[in-house]
C-alpha cells in the first residue's frame, strides 16, 4: 500500500469515529448511544493503529536509509586509471 492509501484509510477511520460520535450525542435510546460509542470507540483504535503502523515502518525506513548511505560513505572509492594521450 502506498502512504497516501494509508493515509487515507487513517482519515476514514476518524471520520467514521467522528459520524458515531455525532450520533451517539443525538439518539435518545441508551442502549443504542452506547452502540454507537463502541462503534466509535472501535474506529478510533483502528486509526490510531494504522498510525502507529505508519511510524513504524517510517521509522525502518529511515534506519535503512542511513544504514545504507553509512555504507556508501565508508565504502572505498574506486581506482582511477589514466590513459596516457598519444
Amino acid at each position: 500500500m502506498s502512504v497516501l492509501d494509508d493515509f487515507a484509510r487513517i482519515r476514514l477511520y476518524r471520520e467514521r469515529a467522528a459520524e458515531s460520535h455525532w450520533l451517539a450525542d443525538n439518539e435518545h435510546v441508551p442502549s443504542v448511544r452506547r452502540r454507537y460509542r463502541a462503534i466509535a470507540r472501535h474506529y478510533s483504535e483502528l486509526a490510531d493503529h494504522e498510525e502507529q503502523s505508519d511510524k513504524a515502518r517510517m521509522a525502518e525506513r529511515l534506519r535503512q536509509l542511513k544504514l545504507q548511505r553509512e555504507e556508501a560513505a565508508n565504502k572505498p572509492d574506486p581506482p582511477i586509471y589514466l590513459i596516457a594521450a598519444e
